[in-house]
């Protein structure tokens, strides 16, 4: 990511997309674009019939790629493997549009499908987060913004290799910095092109959810982690904290897997079990309400 124009980048996404297997059928799958303090923000809502809950999902690509496209075989698979409602948020990307923008429109995302989602026949009163690597930030960010605000209320988080930690100095960067695909210098490239460049200091909270005052009441957490990932120790990092807060906080770690192993079902076996674990985690919490 570091070596070519986010263009390219994007491009590349794009491609890998179009080659991997497409998610089961929905029984419902529609797009719309709600109102954001940043302008309107497209979602896309897998519905399947009698869900009970509702996921709020966010996907992955540095801040700087990926989108709702991207991310549709993902929540297709969580729509799937839950029974919960999926709604997928194509956040603004850097560098186009710099922090806070993405946290901005997580943000309002997620506030709006809480007051405005049973009009469209979503479970609104069981809502879940889940995020995959720059999405497991931004979820770990609203988890963190709903406590505080005391709405909407959500149940239970799952962060999948989340970025947590704008400081860069875990050992996992170092350990696997180069050689395994997403390199220390994506991470550093794509931490940088988002906030730290433009003045943000890497102990903001929106940007270091790991660095935040307190996370004593949040959400119960399933933290999924990759083996052979730069960003391995944020995400696990987060679990310990979590846990030390009182939250009910699970983590997994996937021996031998890669950073973006989880979008690669059909592909690899642990893929479909990761993805399986989340889902069903999600269910149990909404089921548990």
């Amino acid at each position: 990511m570091a070596e070519v124009s986010p263009e390219e980048a994007r491009a590349g996404i794009a491609e890998r997309t179009n080659a991997r297997p497409r998610g089961p059928h929905i029984d419902k799958v529609f797009d719309l674009r709600i109102p954001g303090a940043g302008g309107e923000i497209p979602l896309r809502i897998y519905q399947p019939s009698e869900a009970n809950g509702v996921v709020v999902a966010f996907h992955g690509g540095g801040w700087l790629m990926g989108g709702i496209d991207s991310f549709d075989a993902v929540c297709r698979h969580l729509a799937n493997d839950s029974g919960l409602a999926v709604v997928s948020v194509d956040y603004r990307l850097a560098p186009e549009h710099r922090f806070p923008a993405a946290v901005d429109d997580a943000w309002d995302a997620t506030r709006w499908i809480a007051s405005h989602g049973a009009e469209l026949g979503l479970p609104t009163g069981r809502m879940t987060v889940f995020g995959e690597s720059a999405g497991g930030n931004l979820a770990a960010v609203v988890c963190l913004l709903a406590r505080d605000q005391a709405h909407p209320r959500i149940l239970a988080q799952a962060l999948v290799y989340p970025a947590t930690d704008a400081r860069l100095q875990a050992d996992s960067l170092n350990t696997y910095a180069e050689g395994f695909m997403q390199r220390k210098a994506d991470v550093e490239y794509a931490f940088h092109t988002y906030a730290l460049r433009h003045g943000v200091l890497p102990s903001a909270w929106k940007l270091s959810p790991l660095l935040a005052a307190s996370h004593a009441g949040l959400p119960p957490a399933l933290v999924i982690s990759a083996e052979c990932d730069a960003v391995r120790d944020d995400g696990e990092a987060y679990a310990a904290r979590l846990a030390e807060a009182g939250v009910p906080a699970t983590c997994v770690r996937y021996q031998g897997m890669l950073h973006t192993f989880y979008s690669m079902r059909g592909l690899i076996d642990a893929a479909a079990t990761a993805q399986q674990q989340v889902a069903g985690f999600l269910r149990a919490a909404t089921d548990n309400a």
